[in-house]
This record gives C-alpha cells, sequence and structure tokens, in this order.
C-alpha cells in the first residue's frame, strides 16, 4: 500500500495575507485564509521563554483549528484524494509544514471538521496527520535483531509512575519482541551511560522542554540538559531509529510548542522521526500512548500509524482531550523505521552443529549398509577339478 501525500502549508505574512496550499500528485490548491488575533497571539505566546498556557477546551481549540485548515474547499479536494487513493489501495497521509513559526507553534493535531458528523482525521488510519521536515532523503530502515530495545528516561524516583509499561506490553516482552529498560536521569552522563551499556532503538525523554531567559532550549530532568548537547550524546549511536519527548504534570492541562521545536533540533541523518506532546499529562497517559505505539511499531505498521494507534489509545474516558497531543515529525516518504528479524537464539549455533553431525552420521550409515548389501562373497581361486571318464565295459564296442 503506497502512501499517497496530501501537503498543507501556509504562508505568507500579516500585510500581504495568508495563503493555504494544498498539493497532491493529481491536484493543486491555494486559497486565502483569515486567521483571527487570538490565535496567533495564542501561538505567539507558545514561543515566549518560561510562558505556561493553559488548555481550557481542547473541543473547542479543535473546532477552531479545524475552521482554519479545513475550508470547504481543502475538504473536498481530501474527501476525493482519499476516494481515489482508496481505489487504488493507496491511503492518504495529511502533511503539514508551516513556514509562520507562530503558526507551526499550534496544535494541529487537534483540528476537528464539522460536517454531518464531527471527526478529526489525527485519530483515522485513513487520514495519519503529520509534520514533515525539511530534510530531502530519509535514512534507511534500521535492522533490529531480536527485540525492539527502547530507553524509557525519567526524572529521580519516578520510576513507579512508569513501570505499568511493562505490564501493558507484558506478552510482547516475554516473547522477546520489545524490552523497555526504565533509566532516571539526573543529567546528560546518565543518558550517555545507558545508551553506552547496550543497543537501544527508541530513546524515550520525559522531561519537560523549556526555552530559557538567554533563549537556550533544555529539557529538565535533575538538571537542565541542551539541546545540542544531546544532540553531540545521540549522534555516536547510530542505531537510535526514533525520539520521544513527552512532559509530566499531574495539574491543570496545558500546551507547549517547545517540545516539538526540541525533538526537530534531535532528528538528524539517522534519526528520521520524532514525537512529541503538545503539552503536558499526567504519566499514566504518557505509558498508554507508549505502549499502544511502540506495540503497534513492532507488528510492522508504518510510524504514522503506529501514532494514529497511540492516539486513539488516548480517546475517551478523561482522556477525551489528550488525544490530539501527540505529534509525529519525519523526513518525508519515511515509513517504515525498523527491520525486524527473528529473535536471536544463544543456542543455535549448538542445534546447527549437531543437525550437522547427524547429517554425517547418517551419511555414513547409508554408506556402510550399501556395501553390506550389494558386496560380493569373496571365493578362493583354486584349479579345475580333473573329471574321471569311465572306464568303457568289455565286450562293447
Amino acid at each position: 500500500m503506497n502512501i499517497v501525500p496530501f501537503h498543507m502549508s501556509i504562508n505568507g505574512n500579516e500585510l500581504n495575507g495568508l495563503t493555504l496550499f494544498v498539493t497532491t500528485p493529481d491536484d493543486e490548491l491555494s486559497l486565502p485564509i483569515f486567521i483571527n488575533e487570538d490565535m496567533t497571539a495564542l501561538g505567539a505566546r507558545l514561543l515566549q521563554p518560561g510562558h505556561i498556557e493553559y488548555l481550557d477546551d481542547g473541543s473547542l481549540l479543535g473546532r477552531d483549528l479545524g475552521d482554519i485548515l479545513y475550508p470547504e474547499p481543502v475538504r473536498e479536494l481530501l474527501t476525493r484524494s482519499a476516494r481515489q487513493a482508496q481505489q487504488r489501495e493507496d491511503r492518504l497521509q495529511i502533511q503539514i509544514q508551516i513556514a509562520v513559526p507562530e503558526l507551526a507553534a499550534l496544535p494541529w493535531e487537534w483540528a476537528v471538521i464539522e460536517g454531518a458528523r464531527q471527526w478529526a482525521p489525527a485519530i483515522n488510519e485513513d487520514y495519519a496527520v503529520v509534520r514533515v521536515s525539511s530534510v530531502a532523503e530519509p535514512a534507511p530502515p534500521i535492522l533490529v535483531d531480536g527485540a525492539l530495545q527502547v530507553l524509557l528516561c525519567v526524572p529521580p524516583n519516578h520510576t513507579a509512575q512508569f513501570s505499568s509499561i511493562h505490564t501493558l506490553l507484558h506478552s510482547e516482552i516475554a516473547n522477546q519482541r520489545i524490552a523497555i529498560q526504565i533509566v532516571e536521569v539526573k543529567d546528560i552522563h546518565d543518558i550517555e551511560q545507558a545508551l553506552s551499556s547496550q543497543l537501544f532503538h527508541v530513546v524515550h525523554l520525559v522531561g519537560e522542554v523549556i526555552l530559557s531567559r538567554d533563549e537556550i532550549l533544555n529539557i529538565h530532568f535533575a538538571e537542565p540538559i541542551n539541546v545540542f548537547d544531546l544532540n553531540d550524546v545521540l549522534k555516536q549511536f547510530p542505531d537510535i531509529g526514533l525520539l520521544c519527548v513527552t512532559a509530566m504534570h499531574n495539574g491543570d492541562a496545558q500546551i507547549r510548542a517547545m517540545p516539538q521545536i526540541f525533538a526537530a533540533l534531535l532528528m538528524s541523518e539517522t534519526i528520521n522521526a520524532a514525537i512529541t506532546f503538545s503539552g503536558i499529562c499526567d504519566a499514566e497517559a504518557i505509558v498508554r500512548f507508549g505502549a499502544t505505539c511502540y506495540n503497534a511499531i513492532i507488528d510492522d505498521l508504518p510510524i504514522d500509524l503506529a501514532v494514529v494507534r497511540g492516539r486513539r489509545a488516548l480517546v475517551g474516558g478523561r482522556y477525551r482531550d489528550d488525544w490530539g497531543l501527540p505529534q509525529l515529525r519525519i523526513v518525508p516518504t519515511t515509513e517504515q523505521l525498523f527491520i525486524f528479524e527473528a529473535p536471536s537464539d544463544p543456542w543455535r549455533w549448538v542445534r546447527s552443529i549437531i543437525a550437522v553431525l547427524g547429517i554425517a552420521v547418517a551419511l555414513l550409515a547409508a554408506i556402510l549398509i550399501g556395501r553390506m548389501l550389494t558386496a560380493q562373497p569373496l571365493i578362493p581361486q583354486l584349479p579345475p577339478a580333473p573329471i574321471s571318464m569311465p572306464a568303457t565295459p568289455t565286450g562293447q564296442p
């Protein structure tokens, strides 16, 4: 099944106005859009150092964002493109790439489409929503021999709050399809030490990302870690194919823009994808999303669909406003991050040797038996015995 890109971008400025551009393999659309001052001001506040933005009503925010991103002409093109993709047994991928910083900071994944029924593309596998980076070519998928190794970095004294991920992935861990190691982090040296201890494919950082007053972007555990210092560490480990950045908080809901900027700066020549949350939530929501998403990855789902399943795990109950938090940023055309081989078997070489010896013994036995069945008895070479002729009786002629 091929991916059909539905690329959406917003360009322009306050002086000349804003334009929404939509591009598909078969169509192009551009139309002027108006974004009210409140929404623009929200995006600008999200980029300010140390700013905290509380989320009053996620449903209302989703409707406002949907009105901007999916006006009627876009909805018609979206429906038509999805129908055409389905007829070709392909699927659509909504790719968001916004050049206006205060607009890019907004959590567009929350956008919902009003109509006969309200629906959200970000939790629909037929309309996966991703952010795309400007890197031209993705790195090849990383070969995973055995279990997908995940390093979950949490602040000191927080291991117990995240240990339930082992319960949610119990059968997958037991079958050696995935392994989760939780490490409490004080500073960058703890992360580097953990990465040096064994091979990891996924690094999940649970820390709050803050832009300092001197405009340095840090993720906070016990001590702040600079994004560029962390980038230098991660580049030493080319088997890392996915980064996740989430922040934990048990208070009122908030939305953030700094995590997605932080994660984007950590993408590299080998890291094609980064998952962030556009806000903060409690540990249970982070665990629920992570377990669902990682389970989908080891089931060989493309990364965008794995994130869709993770979002859907946050729908309903008291998670009704959390489903819009996860954001996925990818290098264009990225689908599979990993290629999985069968779990390694430490006794495989022993069994191989035994099998080879068994074959050799069987062949030797067959040869010996064959010789026994086909060999002739050995008869000594004696001279021919003399033949006695009977004497002629007297009187006979």
